[in-house]
């Protein structure tokens, strides 16, 4: 009945905006976190349907922002898709194996988004 909440964490103020802004649009409730501490909050506060979580972020990263869901909340996790550019690095890779994670890599057109939103919680009813 009711429209599908979304979650975007980005430090990146302008990713934030652009994948806000699409799935506004697209008629999906949306809210935003600066930084995974204050998406840890958010998440706390309400459930979500779907959460995109940049993977490198400042202070609490998405590895560290997964451990927190690990221990906190568990089934959250199969609601969160990392956004990163960092997915084939050294420094991520054998996490995101390791955990089995979806990501959404940076570049991403809004389509690959609007099709990784479908495979995760289906169409949006009345979307246009």
């Amino acid at each position: 009945m009711g429209r599908a909440r979304i979650l975007v964490i980005d430090d990146d103020s302008e990713v934030r905006a652009a994948i806000a802004e699409a799935l506004t649009l697209d008629g999906y409730e949306v809210e935003t976190a600066l930084d995974g501490s204050e998406g840890t909050v958010l998440v706390g506060q309400k459930p979500y349907d779907l959460i995109f979580c940049d993977l490198r972020m400042p202070e609490l990263d998405g590895r560290a922002l997964y451990q927190e869901f690990r221990g906190r909340c568990p089934g959250v996790l199969k609601r969160l898709v990392f956004v990163t550019g960092m997915a084939r690095t050294a420094e991520y890779e054998s996490f995101l194996r390791k955990t089995g994670m979806q990501v959404l890599p940076k570049p991403f057109t809004i389509h690959q988004l609007k099709g990784v939103v479908a495979r995760m919680i289906g169409p949006q009813v009345g979307a246009h």
